[in-house]
């Protein structure tokens, strides 16, 4: 982890901790961020994805412009909005909405690359600010899955690689063109039996596109997060289905080469979550001790649903945005209810393979 990075880690840990041992009623300070999901529609379908089965359920159920607008104004400025879905780019008010949030904030974008592109890369980096803590775009997330027909079989459709990387290039460009080193650029990975023999390959590939960061994303099945699915109170008390892996010897090779290119490389390989490999190995295994484990996430972050519902991560709603000022919703009852039960268990079982989880246990080898 970078400079800047220990320091962002420093500060939203500082702000969670607070809260979290000295206000018993479950308040929380100013979230450090948000998740906004402008749409659970996707031009992609992902292998892995959450949401491509039931897709069919949300064409047509997108907020309007106005809607969004009126969220992200309530949302505290200090809070860094992430731009996610779905695919943000398949809003055609996309450029319209970013424009309006960094108004007042920082913002991060995450997508899969293939609609962005011409217009919508010179819009985003004519938001960009020319320094990190200054409002506007200042991370572009692109998923890649792999390389070339491996990316393809992943994510169901043909030439997404080319195009991914075509619009990849073309960022970079336009940065350059605009005297711009802005937004950083993220290119991240789910782990998967399909691309767990590219790792290595991927971080070649970060480096070949100039990237900042490569991230390497642990697989999640939990299904009942962020308003997709409707579940119960307790939904967070359940394991979620086991991780169906078949490649662990790859996975452990993969990840030693990883390790070591992390001093000859000259950005930052990340995992997400923040583990040691001996732990990634044992989540793929299905080996995890969730006990190992603590979570101080609902004290700095949040995700809203793309029909505006504040959650915590469990599809719990805490309150509708359009309806709610944020305070109301981010300190109401039932928020406060839910960081309530989680100081107190420390962990949930149904936490096992979230991406926010901190690992406390030991560092060695599975």
């Amino acid at each position: 982890m970078g400079y800047l990075g220990k320091l962002y880690h420093l500060i939203d840990l500082s702000s969670a901790l607070v809260p979290y041992h000295f206000i018993k009623s479950g308040r929380a300070f100013t979230p450090m961020r948000i998740a906004l999901m402008v749409t659970h529609r996707c031009n992609l379908r992902c292998a892995m994805c959450m949401i491509v089965e039931r897709d069919a359920e949300f064409r047509d159920k997108d907020l309007s412009t106005p809607q969004l607008k009126l969220i992200i104004s309530r949302i505290p400025s200090r809070t860094l909005i992430t731009f996610t879905g779905g695919e943000p780019f398949v809003r055609r008010d996309i450029l319209d909405l970013l424009a309006h949030a960094t108004r007042d904030h920082r913002v991060n974008i995450i997508t899969n690359g293939v609609l962005f592109r011409d217009e919508l890369i010179r819009g985003v980096v004519s938001m960009a600010p020319r320094r990190l803590f200054q409002k506007g775009p200042i991370l572009v997330g692109v998923s890649i899955q792999g390389l070339g027909e491996t990316h393809d079989r992943v994510v169901n459709v043909k030439g997404a690689f080319e195009k991914a990387r075509e619009h990849v290039f073309q960022l970079q460009e336009e940065k350059k063109r605009q005297g711009k080193s802005l937004p950083l650029l993220d290119i991240k990975s789910v782990i998967t039996d399909d691309n767990v023999g590219q790792m290595n390959d991927l971080v070649d590939f970060a480096k070949e596109v100039g990237a900042d960061f490569c991230t390497f994303q642990i697989v999640n099945t939990q299904d009942s997060s962020y308003g997709i699915t409707d579940v119960s109170e307790d939904a967070y008390l359940t394991p979620p289905p086991p991780v169906r892996f078949s490649n662990i010897e790859t996975l452990r090779e993969q990840l030693a080469i990883v390790e070591r290119r992390k001093k000859e490389v000259p950005f930052e390989i990340r995992y997400n979550p923040i583990l040691p490999p001996g732990e990634i190995v044992k989540r793929y295994k299905n080996e995890i001790n969730i006990q190992d484990y603590g979570c101080y996430v609902p004290w700095t972050t949040a995700h809203i649903g793309p029909g505006g519902n504040l959650f915590p991560c469990y599809s719990i709603n805490c309150g509708n945005l359009l309806e709610k000022t944020f305070d109301e919703a981010w300190n109401g009852a039932v928020f406060r209810e839910f960081r309530r039960k989680l100081r107190d268990a420390k962990i949930f079982p149904g936490c096992e393979g979230c991406c926010f989880i901190s690992y406390r246990g030991k560092r060695g080898k599975d």
